[in-house]
């Protein structure tokens, strides 16, 4: 049996996309080979984005070495870095591989890490975001002399999106990226089109795609009838997708007008709180507070239940077909809700990877145009009921697949 060390900030019991990637994936790493250690932080109510703690720790608490607390991983130690980041903020200058977060964690780690206690390691996986995972998996990779492997669940310096009054830092992310990424023995991605538009960046490197997958739970049943047909979304607003809710939004006005029946949006939103806020606003503008409701976020038993009960589950996505970030981006809740009986409205252009992926399951459309939007809601979803290749996408699958590329990496290394 080899052992994998997972470098992960964010890992169960906080609940959100970034923990339950190698958070449900290690239940199964040791039927193929591997046992897993975590490196992570510890966890408390503070938690940015309204994060529940209720997801299931799935390897001996023995094996999780957890550091530091969200609310006091932005303490920096380094004069050389606190000037850095002094001036970065001066100056507005934002950065998605360069923060006081990503630093203050890293040098928490350094400081707090006895190497002894992970001496035996074979692989070491980082995974982005955020960026203070693929420091600590290179500094540790050094140190110990094993290969790491990048995960990649987002692009790291391939962004549009610059919050407003801030100026554009894309040309250091990718001096960061390049010199993280050139160290590691190989690089995994979640979608086919990251891949393809790092493979051209970094020919010589192995690559492997491990798609986030759904996985089976045992929720409470609870006895519960809409009153309503409604659509439901469930996951982050963040700037891009409150311009697909915009669109949403429209055509559910549309379909209210021509129907007697009445169709709601019900959105569980984890934040950010000025987003939803600015969404809040949106809604009122456009007098559908009778129609949408923007909720807090609750346990997953809850979002499970009112997910079953939805008439239609909605996926947020760009609306830009030439943002090549976005358009090769699938969100995790795409294939949580693969499983569900509900069919998927995905608000994003055609020639997506969440395209590809609901067509090879026909589990539902992507679409930014309005009509096609009506239409699905009033009726043409029923015909999208899924198949039999749903069953590739299980979160089971796609740990056998990482730790046949880990076996690869080890081989050649």
């Amino acid at each position: 049996m080899r052992r994998v060390l997972i470098v992960s900030y964010h890992f169960p019991p906080v609940n959100r996309v970034a923990s339950r990637r190698y958070g449900v994936m290690c239940k199964y790493l040791e039927m193929f080979g591997y046992e897993p250690y975590i490196i992570t932080t510890n966890y408390d109510r503070t938690l940015k984005g309204n994060a529940c703690l209720d997801l299931e720790i799935p390897v001996d608490k023995k094996k999780i070495i957890r550091i530091g607390t969200p609310k006091r991983n932005c303490e920096i130690e380094s004069f050389f870095w606190n000037f850095v980041l002094d001036q970065m903020d001066l100056y507005k200058i934002e950065s998605r591989t360069l923060s006081r977060g990503s630093i203050g964690w890293y040098e928490k780690v350094k400081r707090n890490l006895r190497l002894e206690d992970i001496k035996d390691v074979d692989i070491i996986i980082g995974t982005y975001p955020p960026m203070e995972n693929l420091y600590v998996a290179a500094y540790l990779s050094r140190k110990l002399k094993c290969p790491y492997i990048v995960d990649i669940r987002d692009l790291i310096s391939d962004y549009i999106e610059t919050t407003p009054g801030y100026k554009d830092s894309r040309w250091l992310d990718q001096v960061l990226e390049r010199k993280i990424l050139r160290e590691a023995e190989g690089i995994v991605t979640v979608t086919s089109g990251f891949r393809n538009i790092l493979k051209k960046r970094y020919p010589d490197k192995q690559f492997k795609v491990v798609f986030n997958g759904w996985d089976e739970r045992k929720y409470e049943e609870i006895a519960y009838e809409p009153k309503e047909k409604y659509l439901y979304y469930a996951g982050s607003l963040y700037l891009h997708r409150l311009e697909s809710f915009e669109l949403l939004m429209k055509c559910l006005k549309r379909v209210n007008l021509v129907t007697n029946e009445r169709y709601k949006l019900i959105i569980r939103s984890i934040g950010p709180k000025t987003l939803d806020e600015q969404a809040k606003r949106m809604v009122q503008k456009e007098g559908m507070q009778e129609y949408i409701a923007i909720l807090e976020t609750v346990p997953e038993d809850i979002v499970k239940r009112e997910q079953k009960q939805a008439y239609i589950n909605v996926v947020l996505s760009t609306i830009h077909e030439d943002d090549e970030a976005l358009m090769t981006t699938i969100p995790g809740k795409v294939y949580e809700l693969l499983n569900e009986r509900v069919p998927i409205l995905a608000i994003v252009p055609k020639g997506s990877d969440v395209e590809k992926v609901l067509c090879y399951t026909d589990k539902g459309i992507v679409s930014t145009d309005e009509k096609e939007i009506v239409d699905f809601i009033l009726g043409d979803h029923r015909q999208y009921r899924g198949n039999i290749k749903i069953g590739y996408f299980t979160r089971k699958k796609q740990a056998e697949r990482l730790c046949r590329f880990m076996d690869k990496v080890l081989k050649n290394t």
